[in-house]
């Protein structure tokens, strides 16, 4: 059986399947510098995107301002040390194999000036 290709935001080490999820309308109420949003020209609507591409979804700006919000999208570049993204579950399960082996995956990436995440959801 072939190794399943494990992408940036994933991880699959054991049997919960995590993926991290940013909510767009965080980063519109933080201000984030590398927020960035167009006008479609045909149909009038506003979208926000991500410069960084930490996430690559283009989200109607109306649904992301909604009470409530728009809910979250997988990330699909590295977080920056100010992103606030969460990590899902996709199984929840008991035992060993749903233990967590990559505690680091909660992090941001130690790579560029952002270094690491200061603190660990996980905790909270």
């Amino acid at each position: 059986m072939p190794a399943t290709q494990v992408k940036v935001g994933e991880c699959r080490q054991c049997r919960s399947f995590c993926d991290k999820m940013i909510e767009p309308r965080s980063c519109v109420e933080m201000g984030c510098r590398y927020l960035y949003s167009f006008i479609d020209g045909l149909t009038g609507i506003q979208y926000v995107g991500c410069m960084q591409d930490v996430f690559r979804a283009k989200v109607e700006l109306n649904a992301v301002l909604q009470p409530g919000g728009f809910g979250g999208v997988k990330m699909t570049g590295n977080p920056l040390a100010h992103c606030p993204f969460e990590v899902e579950q996709a199984y929840d399960g008991t035992g060993s194999g749903y233990d967590c082996v990559n505690r680091r995956f909660f992090d941001c990436g130690d790579d560029g000036s952002e270094g690491l995440r200061a603190f660990d959801l996980r905790d909270i």
